[in-house]
């Protein structure tokens, strides 16, 4: 890994390979997912929280398959989804900061980074910049992808603050049936505690409305449905092998 700013005098005859590549990365059971990004993942991926030991203290996983290694949402090297995790969509690009005089301010902005080492920087895949100058449209996406990723994590700091704070996180175990012979267990994983949600007062709902949180919380938890669409793409998946 060699990461640096990603210039156009430095970078100008860079390209991305943007297929779904098990040597990318992209054929894993579960991504990162931001809660800047829920309202999109909402709607094709399971979502659950993994406790970790590093603030916010936890972390959000889109679930996109059963089995190690496994990816649902990717055929003939292309995703089906409508909408890729913004930790994978982002390829080799990463978000840099750049610190304020005194250095501990808040980032007076933020740069684009590449990785030169990545293993999608191939000569047929898409440009970064144009041949006569000017970004590319693939790298106009990524900018977005990349403000999809400094938003969630400074909102992510909020959301698991507060619903630590309001006890509204359980740990859950959820069994999936295949088929009968064939079951997968989700362990160690939380989600939104409905009751303890439902019961909230009015004070605790206005605080929630405010900080832009309820909107997450109702998709966290309409999120779950979607391991019957997980269960469907491994039946398609077991039928035609």
């Amino acid at each position: 890994m060699a990461i640096s700013i990603l210039t156009s005098d430095q970078h100008r005859s860079v390209a991305v390979d943007t297929r779904a590549r098990p040597e990318y990365g992209d054929m894993v059971n579960r991504a990162v997912a931001l809660s800047s990004e829920f309202n999109e993942l909402h709607r094709e991926y399971p979502l659950l929280l993994r406790k970790t030991a590093e603030a916010p203290g936890f972390v959000a996983h889109a679930i996109l398959g059963f089995e190690k290694d496994e990816n649902l949402f990717v055929e003939n090297d292309r995703w089906t989804a409508t909408h890729v995790p913004a930790t994978l969509a982002r390829g080799p690009f990463s978000v840099g900061y750049i610190r304020g005089e005194d250095g501990d301010s808040a980032p007076a902005g933020i740069r684009v980074m590449i990785d030169d080492q990545h293993p999608r920087l191939r000569k047929e895949g898409l440009p970064v910049f144009l041949p006569l100058g000017g970004e590319s449209p693939y790298l106009d996406g990524i900018k977005r992808v990349l403000q999809t990723v400094d938003a969630g994590l400074r909102a992510d700091r909020v959301l698991y603050r507060e619903l630590m704070a309001m006890d509204l996180l359980e740990e859950v175990k959820i069994q999936i049936s295949v088929f009968p012979e064939l079951r997968y267990d989700f362990s160690g994983y939380h989600t939104v505690d409905q009751q303890k949600f439902a019961a909230l007062n009015a004070e605790q709902l206005l605080r929630l409305h405010r900080l832009g949180l309820l909107g997450l919380i109702y998709f966290m938890i309409s999120s779950l449905g979607n391991f019957q669409k997980l269960v469907n793409l491994k039946i398609l998946r077991l039928q035609s092998v």
